[in-house]
């Protein structure tokens, strides 16, 4: 009788079990993205606004794989994460504190027009006693030229001209000084009350040029800010106000200074020229310096003015805030933009 048949069928039993290819286990289920919800998004936003807001960012973030860069949002400065302009107040305080370091490179960024007379008026500043400059009529009469040659430029929207025309005037000084007496005028300007102030060389001066006084944050904006970054989005500031001074109030909103990107000049031996640097951060340059800097789409985009159009063109979802003109309502509407009317400030 032959006992190895069933020795050797055992055998083979073995072998085929051991060559047998085991199951892999079952994979764990993807972990929870988590996302923001509307407790996050406090405040007067329009109840369709926020939802899409909403909506946007969690889709972004759950399409979001590993090793993917963080998706992208993008904030003007001026009138949409805040009620006011830094760029002006700061303008208007190199003017009153006599730090903007008159030259030919200065000179020369001035309107052809206005050039002789702002040059006069700086001269004659130039002999008063530096104790006595504070409140003469010609500080007054210096400071009137100087705004309406900006607002001049700005309302006939010659943006070529107008939103690099401020930034030549810190021509002398460092990045860092020019922040650090930002810092002085953000902290100024938050205090004071809203409203406008007529510049006028004297009393009996019935032509004032008009300028914005107070800046107040949004308290939406600076939420919004604090939740994109919270749940994983990487918040940029992109203004046509002057870089090195926005970024005075950039941590104020909890956006690195190194986000921000506005306009500036050249840096020669450590301190800014009169010549631009490029792009300029307006209309189609808002748009460039995201490719440039950023390098990759914007799923959210915020502006409030014609200057954002093709930033906010650029992105995945657009958000004006309507700030009443009524041409760019309708342009966005017709774009499939989000508008949300200008919040409410004290």
């Amino acid at each position: 009788m032959n006992v190895r048949l069933p020795l050797y069928s055992l055998a083979l039993a073995l072998a085929l079990a051991c060559c047998k290819k085991s199951e892999p286990p079952p994979a764990p289920p993807a972990p929870a993205v988590s996302v923001p919800g509307e407790a996050d998004l406090p405040g007067a936003w329009e109840a369709d606004v926020r939802q899409k807001i909403l909506a946007v960012a969690a889709a972004a973030l759950r399409e979001r794989k590993a090793g993917d860069p963080a998706p992208v949002a993008v904030f003007d400065f001026d009138h949409t994460c805040v009620r006011g302009d830094l760029g002006r107040a700061f303008f208007d305080s190199m003017i009153l504190k006599d730090r903007i370091r008159w030259g030919e490179p200065i000179f020369n960024a001035l309107p052809e027009d206005k050039r002789a007379d702002i040059q006069k008026a700086v001269e004659a500043l130039s002999k008063v006693p530096p104790e006595k400059r504070a409140g003469s009529r010609e500080q007054a009469r210096l400071r009137k030229l100087m705004h309406k040659s900006y607002w001049g430029l700005c309302r006939s929207e010659n943006w070529e001209q107008c939103f690099p025309w401020q930034v030549r005037f810190y021509t002398g000084y460092t990045p860092q000084e020019i922040t650090a007496m930002a810092r002085e005028v953000w902290a100024a300007e938050l205090t004071r009350p809203m409203g406008s102030e007529p510049i006028r060389e004297g009393p009996d001066d019935e032509q004032p040029a008009i300028t914005g006084t107070g800046i107040r944050v949004y308290a939406e904006m600076r939420a919004l800010i604090g939740t994109l970054s919270r749940y994983g989005f990487e918040v940029w500031i992109v203004t046509a106000g002057p870089q090195w001074v926005v970024r005075a109030a950039a941590s104020d909103l909890g956006v690195p200074e190194e986000r921000v990107l506005g306009m500036r000049t050249t840096i020669q031996d450590g301190k800014l020229t009169a010549v631009m640097e490029p792009p300029p951060t307006f209309r189609m340059g808002k748009q460039r310096a995201i490719e440039k800097f950023v390098g990759r789409k914007a799923t959210l985009a915020f502006g409030d003015s014609w200057s954002d159009a093709e930033m906010l063109a650029g992105a995945r979802q657009a958000v004006l805030i309507d700030r009443g003109y009524a041409d760019l309502r309708k342009h966005a509407q017709e774009a499939g933009w989000l508008v949300q009317p200008e919040f409410p400030v004290k």
